[in-house]
């Protein structure tokens, strides 16, 4: 059995090939070859929650995810995913989801971002200063020609030390807006990467045109957007089974 630690994934797991890997999962799933239980979210007080999430893939092997989300802790999103061979039922490996979550739902965000947003889409506003802002980063450039970054986030000092990496490492220009809204106008690709539990962007700051990734909430509750950015947008979900059931926004 393989066990794949967090410097195997990111060694082997970079974000372009990552893309091309979500956008085949995501045409699997539209054309009925995936079978997948809604994720089950046990709260354990405090803010922290342990995720268990199974699927399979016809033809292909199956597994779970299995994951702690504690808001507060060094790594926010910490666990493993079990493989499991099709042919004989055995475990086949284990692999560190952390790192695989961090990659993988910025390049699901980048697959969304490649088939709906305008061609000519250059400006990017990330909402949000954790480890999904980065990655959202990162991935959004294999996909349209970012030429300027604008980011908002609720601690100064976070804001800072993100628009520095950005700049170092990506080479791109980064402007720290005071509020959401100032993050928002003027930008063609908004990327909402908060623990928010009420809405931080509304109707009113959106131009017709932006394409947004609503990355945040993962469970009934949380919300990043106000209900009438929903009504007016065309809302894609990334599994609609579980928006209708899951989706904060949505609900």
């Amino acid at each position: 059995m393989y066990v794949i630690d967090r410097e195997e994934v990111v060694r082997r797991l970079d974000h372009s090939t990552c893309i091309g890997l979500m956008r085949d999962a995501m045409i699997a799933l539209s054309e009925g070859r995936t079978r997948q239980l809604l994720r089950g979210i046990i709260d354990l007080g405090g803010g922290d929650m342990f995720g268990v999430m199974p699927g399979a893939v016809d033809g292909s092997g199956f597994g779970a995810k299995l994951i702690s989300i504690f808001p507060g802790a060094e790594r926010s999103h910490q666990g493993v995913i079990v493989m499991f061979d099709r042919a004989t039922g055995a475990p086949a490996g284990v692999i560190d989801a952390g790192e695989v979550t961090a990659i993988r739902t910025a390049c699901a965000s980048a697959v969304a971002t490649d088939v709906l947003a305008r061609p000519d889409a250059h400006r990017l506003a990330i909402l949000g200063t954790g480890e999904q802002a980065w990655q959202h980063a990162v991935a959004i450039r294999h996909v349209r020609p970012v030429s300027a970054v604008v980011i908002w986030g609720r601690a100064s000092d976070k804001a800072q030390a993100l628009a520095a990496r950005i700049e170092t490492e990506l080479s791109l220009p980064v402007q720290i807006a005071a509020s959401p809204a100032e993050a928002a106008a003027g930008s063609d690709i908004i990327c909402t990467t908060t623990g928010a539990a009420d809405p931080i962007l509304f109707s009113r700051d959106i131009a017709d045109g932006t394409h947004l990734n609503v990355v945040g909430s993962s469970r009934a509750g949380p919300v990043e957007i106000d209900n009438a950015l929903v009504a007016r947008s065309r809302f894609f979900p990334d599994h609609r089974e579980g928006v209708l059931a899951q989706g904060a926004e949505y609900l």
